[in-house]
């Protein structure tokens, strides 16, 4: 049984036994996206497509495929890792410049420093480390 006119978002077999759904049917050309790797491909518009199931597929299909019918997702979510648990460790490890202390935090959590100001960061621990609340003196 082969498919005459393929229908937008039915899913299909290839001749060569690849499980396919139809993305669009344009003039003389049909978008398929495959159901094993996700590859988008055109094909001529009479191209034998039959039934997706039987002994016809040559390759599983994925359970869900990585592109989606509808619209785009949004950005990727970014866990932000705090800042204080690593300059407070470096703090009073010692040894440390306030310039390698920055240069570490940027290179250990650079996805939790973009848009923030470093140094600041880096100079209000410091400033926490030394007030009156934690025992030492600032005088």
């Amino acid at each position: 049984m082969l498919a005459r006119e393929p229908r937008v978002g039915a899913e299909y077999a290839t001749a060569s036994g690849l499980p396919v759904r139809v993305v669009a049917v344009n003039d003389g050309q049909v978008e398929l996206q495959s159901l094993a790797s996700d590859s988008r491909f055109y094909v001529p518009a009479g191209y034998p497509l039959g039934p997706k199931t039987g002994p016809n597929l040559a390759v599983a299909r994925r359970a869900s495929p990585f592109q989606a019918l509808g619209p785009a997702a949004g950005p990727p979510v970014r866990l932000n890792k705090p800042l204080a648990p690593l300059i407070d460790a470096m703090l009073l490890a010692g040894g440390h410049t306030m310039r390698g202390i920055v240069r570490e935090i940027r290179r250990k959590a650079s996805a939790a420093c973009r848009g923030k100001n470093l140094p600041a960061n880096v100079r209000a621990r410091l400033y926490w480390f030394r007030s009156p609340r934690s025992g030492s003196s600032r005088r």
